[in-house]
């Protein structure tokens, strides 16, 4: 071999050879390729090497080559190539000719030469240096120990490599055989056929085997991660395929419920928001383990997400004879309350998506606010549930808490409407004055979003996580002291203030709601159990003081006890009659209505609000012997202490007009006491009443105590406005007082009430004077 390239070497040293560019391929030498040749000079050049030597230059391209782009220059083509004999070449009927070529030997590009039709390049033959075979065995040894190595772990090598490599001594045979296998691109080919020796060729090649090596080995590693992925996935998935068909024997298939809820969520019509949210949470719980926590938190997401209302709801009975039928049915009074039921029904039946209002029922315990929300919610058709804020303390309560926390949960809203099974409930929010706020948040200002008809089209609970719609909700709130709750959150809501009812009033709910019920849930009906006008007003007047009837019902359900008992005992029908009352039930509560109208030198009648109702008090002075202090007893406020410096002010200031010795006001000290000592008192409108026991004290004359009244003062004598004048009026004709006085600037808060003002005189009042001619009656003769 090494004898005929030197002959080659000699006979091609100073030939001018065609050039054929090769694309993606480096040929050695005694490497037999095909090449595809479309160039019209490169085809030219072939033809003129067939009929001379049948020798061409192969030389590999830097890059690929545009043929339309014309001339090839030497920056495109490397300088180092073979020098090939054609062995064979056929033409192409499309144009072009397909060539067969056998590497030579390696050639030097001097020169490239081009014209119009021929492209040649002058070649110098490379001739390798001399290394002995001793020098080349080390060589040989590691490649054959490399490429057995790749045979083995490798499948791109054949099954026999080895074997034929094994059998083989000659460097350039071993070179070629190892050449034919590996897969090199042409920088790596390049580089070996720039080598300048035999030995840095065969360090090239071990080189390409090492790389080879080491990919296999990755290879392999992959290939092995993968398997024993697959195992444990095979595994896993045969466990589960276990597990799946215990389950089903016992009826406790977990993917039939996952169909079932992919079923009934192509049956409701979400956002696409809820959908997506939906979705990714039955694809999460599928993907996890039945017995994880996890799957437990994400299952119960899910069901309350199908469970909710997203778009049910109850279609409203917009009869208004109905609806008044109901309300009257259910609730004795309250005109105002039905009033605005019925405006909201009206609108309902011009307009299909009116408004749901937001309301707030203010008033005394007992006065039927509660009851009132679902008699509404009979009225209209509509489901009721109840929220009960009182003492609630948590923010999430009203929000939910997130599911990243053990046991979580929707909020109390959710809850309900998801209790309700309709997205337009009648939502009742009982006792929001009474709700507490600490570290954990302030919930009031949660309800802002619950009770704003702007937000509350998109609530976001934290543990939905997506926005529910609660506009189609009526909101019903109850509340006895509105000054407890917050002023944005009053802002939010319609308040519908509930007054205390009258005697009248309460005998009527007493003969038509409170007897019934009471015989009912005793089991009298029939038994000829009868309550009389006279002994309900007994009951009434005598028993109960209050502005609701919650009492007067606990009475009348204990004389019913009284009644079976009886019955039981017996045998006998009890007859119920103003005369054996204190038999059954005791003495007389409220026994004082006669001590009101004695007429005292020093003693008011002043009226009070309270969360409860109207209460009258007695505001009581006297003077004695000292140097002209003021002594307020009673626990009264900052206010009604002022209020008290603001009288006596006044009275010092008017003493002339009222016959008042300046030395009254120094050589005698006023105590000014206000019963029920125990009970904290405070606000300004006791002015007037005030300023009349201070003038009745220091002129000795006696207050009549057939009058009532209220209201604040300024130092100038002029009475200023107050509130709760409906539940005062209510409280003096409980007491049977026959007159109140009132500031004339409330005139309008009774003006279409004319049920409260009957059957008691009231005086509307612009100054001091206007009153204290009412009630300071002349002195008393001795």
């Amino acid at each position: 071999m090494k004898s005929l390239n030197e002959e080659l070497n000699n006979s091609i040293i100073s030939e001018v050879l065609p050039v054929i560019p090769t694309m993606d391929v480096v040929v050695f030498p005694h490497m037999i390729v095909p090449l595809l040749v479309l160039d019209e000079r490169i085809i030219n050049g072939i033809n003129q090497s067939l009929n001379g030597s049948k020798k061409v230059l192969l030389l590999a391209a830097k890059k690929k080559i545009d043929n339309a782009q014309g001339a090839i220059g030497t920056k495109d083509l490397y300088e180092v190539g073979t020098v090939s004999s054609i062995m064979r070449l056929i033409k192409i009927p499309e144009g072009g000719v397909k060539i067969l070529v056998q590497g030579i030997a390696r050639a030097r590009v001097t020169d490239i030469i081009t014209d119009e039709n021929i492209l040649n390049a002058s070649t110098e033959t490379i001739v390798d240096e001399m290394i002995t075979q001793e020098e080349l065995t080390p060589y040989i040894k590691n490649i054959k120990e490399i490429a057995e190595k790749i045979s083995i772990s490798n499948q791109s090598f054949s099954p026999d490599f080895h074997i034929i490599l094994g059998k083989m001594n000659d460097p350039v045979k071993i070179a070629d055989f190892i050449l034919s296998h590996l897969n090199l691109n042409v920088e790596d080919a390049q580089a070996l056929l720039e080598t300048k020796d035999q030995a840095e060729f065969l360090e090239g090649i071990l080189g390409q085997l090492n790389k080879e090596v080491e990919v296999a080995e990755t290879q392999e590693r992959i290939r092995n991660r993968a398997r024993d992925s697959m195992n444990k996935a095979q595994k896993e998935f045969y466990l589960r395929e276990q597990l799946k068909a215990i389950k089903q024997e016992l009826g406790e298939d977990d993917g039939e419920d996952i169909d079932q809820m992919r079923l009934k969520l192509t049956e409701l019509h979400l956002e696409d928001e809820v959908r997506e949210e939906v979705v990714r949470q039955i694809n999460r719980l599928e993907k996890t383990s039945p017995d994880s926590v996890e799957a437990t938190v994400t299952r119960n997401y899910i069901e309350t997400m199908l469970a909710l209302p997203w778009n049910k709801e109850t279609a409203d009975n917009l009869d208004l004879s109905h609806a008044m039928q109901v309300l009257d049915e259910d609730h004795f009074g309250l005109k105002e309350v039905k009033e605005r039921i019925l405006d909201f029904i009206s609108v309902r039946n011009l307009k299909a998506d009116g408004y749901a209002p937001i309301l707030c029922f203010a008033g005394a315990p007992g006065l039927g606010k509660t009851s009132l929300g679902k008699s509404i919610g009979r009225a209209l058709g509509r489901e009721v549930f109840r929220i009960s804020v009182g003492g609630l303390k948590d923010e999430a309560e009203i929000r939910g808490h997130r599911r990243t926390y053990v046991g979580s949960m929707p909020g109390r809203v959710i809850q309900g409407i998801r209790k309700a099974g309709s997205k337009n409930p009648i939502i009742i929010i009982d006792e929001i004055d009474k709700i507490g706020a600490d570290f954990r948040g302030d919930p009031s200002a949660a309800m802002l979003e619950v009770l704003d008809p702007q937000q509350n089209k998109t609530f976001h609970d934290n543990y939905l996580g997506v926005p529910f719609d609660l506009s189609k909700a009526i909101f019903i709130a109850t509340a006895n002291d509105l000054s407890a709750v917050s002023e944005p959150l009053r802002d939010r809501m319609d308040i519908i203030q509930l007054s205390g009812y009258t005697t009248a009033e309460k005998l009527n709910i007493a003969k038509q709601h409170l007897v019934r019920r009471a015989i009912s849930e005793t089991g009298l009906e029939g038994k000829g159990i009868v309550f009389s006008d006279a002994v309900l007003l007994d009951l009434i007047e005598c028993y109960t003081r209050e502005a609701g009837v919650r009492n007067l019902e606990r009475v009348i359900r204990k004389l019913c006890s009284k009644a079976a008992r009886a019955l039981v005992e017996k045998k006998e029908s009890l007859v119920f009659m103003s005369e054996n009352l204190e038999k059954h039930l005791g003495p007389k509560q409220i026994i004082d209505y006669d001590n009101s109208t004695e007429n005292q030198i020093g003693i008011t009648n002043g009226l009070a609000w309270t969360p409860f109702g109207g209460e009258m008090l007695k505001v009581e002075a006297i003077l004695m012997p000292g140097k002209g202090k003021t002594i307020l007893t009673g626990q009264l406020g900052d206010v009604m202490k002022e209020s008290a410096s603001a009288a006596l002010s006044y009275a010092k200031a008017h003493a002339s007009e009222f016959g008042i010795l300046p030395t009254r006001f120094t050589e005698f000290d006023m105590h000014i006491h206000i019963p029920a000592g125990a009970v904290p008192k405070d606000g300004p409108s006791g002015g007037i009443t005030l300023l009349s026991s201070i003038l009745s004290a220091l002129t000795d004359r006696p207050i009549n105590a057939k009058f009532a009244m209220t209201g604040e003062i300024n130092l100038r004598g002029r009475i200023m406005p107050i509130g709760g004048v409906k539940e005062k009026i209510l409280a003096a004709k409980r007491n049977h007082i026959e007159t109140v006085i009132l500031p004339y600037q409330n005139k309008n808060d009774v003006a279409d009430q004319a049920d409260i003002t009957d059957g008691i005189n009231v005086i509307w009042a612009e100054n001091a004077k206007e009153v204290l001619d009412q009630v300071l009656l002349p002195l008393v003769a001795v």
